[in-house]
């Protein structure tokens, strides 16, 4: 996989999958110098924003899967966490909201 400012790319198949359950601690290594977006280095708590795939044929670019990687904000991961916490509650039989 290569990075291109805050966009990954890659030749081989990328989907969704690829993903699921493994963004919770990521490592981005490449050229300090060349990282635009300040991606390189250690990130807790990623997600995936998107998936594209592109052919030359079709769009002038190099056949391959392109894909976006952002860090998620700890004010976010604390209201997700809340709302999950909420979630579990009310499934144990306590109040409905």
């Amino acid at each position: 996989m290569e990075l291109n400012g805050n966009n990954f790319f890659s030749k081989k198949e990328v989907t969704e999958e690829t993903f699921r359950g493994k963004l919770s601690k990521v490592t981005i290594t490449g050229d300090a110098e060349a990282d635009e977006a300040g991606l390189i280095g250690e990130h807790e708590h990623m997600e995936l924003v998107q998936i594209a795939h592109y052919t030359q044929a079709t769009h002038g670019m190099t056949d391959g899967y392109y894909f976006v990687l952002r860090d998620i904000p700890v004010e976010e991961q604390e209201k997700r966490q809340l709302r999950a916490d909420v979630d579990y509650a009310i499934m144990l039989g306590g109040a409905s909201f």
